[in-house]
C-alpha cells in the first residue's frame, strides 16, 4: 500500500482532480478586471516590454522586491515593495496578480509591470517587465539578492 504520509495527500488528489474542470470554470478571480486567471496570466505583460523572469521560495519576495526598488529614483519605492509583498502574502495558488507602475530611472519615466504567480508548494514566479534599458538593471538587482542568499 502507500506509506502513511502519502495517504492523505493522495486521497485529496483523488477527490479534487476530478473536480478541477468545475473549479476552474467557476474560479474567475483576476486582478485584470473581467478576465479569467489564465487570460490574466497571458495578458499580464504588455507587449514591447523586456521581461525579467525569476522563480524562488515566496519567503524571499519582500527582499527581492526591495532589491528591485533600490536602483529606481522614484515610482516604486520601498513602501511600494512592501505593499506588493503584502499583496503576494494574500495570493492564492495559481491566481496571477499584476501591478503596474511608472518609475524614474536615469531621469526618465519607464514602465514597470510586476507579475506574481504562486504555486501550491510555496514557490513564486515573479516577473518584471520594463524598458530594454532598465531590464538588465533589475535583473542584476534580483540576481544579486538571490545569489547572495542561496535562493
Amino acid at each position: 500500500m502507500f506509506p502513511r504520509r502519502l495517504r492523505f495527500p493522495l486521497a485529496i488528489a483523488l477527490i479534487v482532480l476530478p473536480l478541477a474542470p468545475i473549479v476552474a470554470s467557476v474560479a474567475h478571480f483576476s486582478p485584470v478586471a473581467g478576465r479569467g486567471a489564465a487570460q490574466a496570466a497571458e495578458a499580464a505583460i504588455s507587449p514591447g516590454l523586456t521581461r525579467v523572469t525569476t522563480s524562488f521560495d515566496v519567503r524571499h519576495a519582500a527582499a527581492v522586491l526591495r532589491a528591485a526598488s533600490r536602483p529606481l529614483a522614484g515610482g516604486f519605492a520601498r513602501s511600494d515593495a512592501e505593499r506588493v509583498s503584502h499583496d503576494i502574502d494574500g495570493l492564492k495558488a495559481d491566481q496571477p496578480r499584476v501591478w503596474r507602475y511608472e518609475v524614474q530611472y536615469q531621469g526618465r519615466s519607464q514602465p514597470l509591470e510586476i507579475r506574481a504567480l504562486l504555486d501550491d508548494l510555496g514557490m513564486i514566479d515573479l516577473d518584471f517587465a520594463t524598458s530594454a534599458e532598465l531590464a538588465p538593471v533589475l535583473r542584476s538587482a534580483v540576481d544579486g539578492y538571490l545569489n547572495s542568499h542561496g535562493r
